[in-house]
């Protein structure tokens, strides 16, 4: 595949679990601990990745709020009733 190939596929890698990591943050609040990396250059270099991530989803947010006609936002289910639940 070559240098080239490799670099990119891994760099896509890399973009596509920093989205995820975003919409994990955005949706439930937990963020990844930069506290346990050692060195201040990793913890840098984990803060720009995630960064990057987090202006991609906001891009994606926005372009797919753009055309709602092909994408709509989910409707939340009703609350149950405290008798159903025990």
């Amino acid at each position: 595949m070559g240098l080239v190939g490799t670099l990119m596929h891994a760099s896509f890698d890399i973009l596509l679990l920093s989205v995820c990591l975003a919409g994990i943050r955005r949706s439930t609040g937990i963020t990844l601990q930069t506290r346990y990396l050692t060195s201040k250059n990793h913890q840098r270099l984990l803060g720009f990745v995630v960064g990057v991530g987090e202006r991609l989803f906001d891009v994606s947010v926005a372009f797919m709020s753009a055309y709602p006609a092909v994408f709509r936002r989910q409707q939340t289910p009703p609350p149950q009733p405290d008798s159903l639940m025990r």
